[in-house]
């Protein structure tokens, strides 16, 4: 393979890899587009299910509290309080902890594309990458061999990167359209919700 070659391979390999980043969001991101095609908006009770879904999905894919709090969009002092008010919501984590452990899917038993998807959002949103390894339950050292092992890991870590500081906008026009996301990915209002804690107040991220 000759200079030029090799020049077009890596650049393949990071439009590859931008693409892939820009694409790397919430499930619930989905719902949230495909209501605004009815032309509903959604009820803040609807925001905080979809939320909720996500963090049951996280954690049927062996990720622990505090990633399933990220994946799902909220503070981890939220998702606490929506588990001690909402009992079918904490039956419905606890069994996907159960069905993630059941499966060797639990936290620190090896890479997955829902660690991994965790780690390039958190990247992105403006986590240096060690915190961001931890947080999808990746031991540094280990997160650190298999970047260096597997050369399109590090282009999605590099392409992160790039969308945090804005080298690289999103290519093909994925996003035109949707609503830009608050860096902690927070936007639930509080409106009359006993999911809410009252003295909240006004939440909008």
């Amino acid at each position: 393979m000759n200079g030029n070659e090799r020049h077009t391979h890596r650049d393949d390999r990071d439009d590859w890899a931008d693409d892939l980043v820009a694409r790397v969001e919430p499930t619930g991101e989905v719902d949230r587009a495909l209501r605004e095609a009815l032309g509903r908006s959604p009820s803040l009770r609807e925001e905080t299910v979809t939320r909720m879904a996500d963090a049951v999905r996280a954690a049927a894919q062996g990720l622990d509290l505090a990633a399933c709090a990220v994946a799902a969009g909220v503070p981890e002092r939220m998702l606490r309080e929506w588990l001690e008010l909402d009992v079918a919501f904490a039956a419905a984590l606890r069994a996907a902890h159960a069905l993630a452990d059941a499966h060797g899917l639990r936290p620190g038993a090896g890479p997955t594309p829902a660690r991994l998807r965790l780690l390039l959002a958190a990247m992105r949103d403006g986590a240096p990458w060690p915190a961001a390894a931890a947080l999808a339950g990746f031991s540094i050292r280990g997160f650190d061999r298999l970047r260096r092992e597997s050369p399109a890991v590090g282009a999605l870590m590099a392409a992160a990167q790039r969308a945090r500081s804005g080298k690289r906008p999103p290519r093909g026009g994925r996003r035109t359209g949707r609503p830009a996301r608050p860096a902690n990915g927070y936007r639930l209002v509080r409106r009359d919700d006993p999911l809410l804690s009252p003295e909240r107040g006004t939440a909008t991220g």
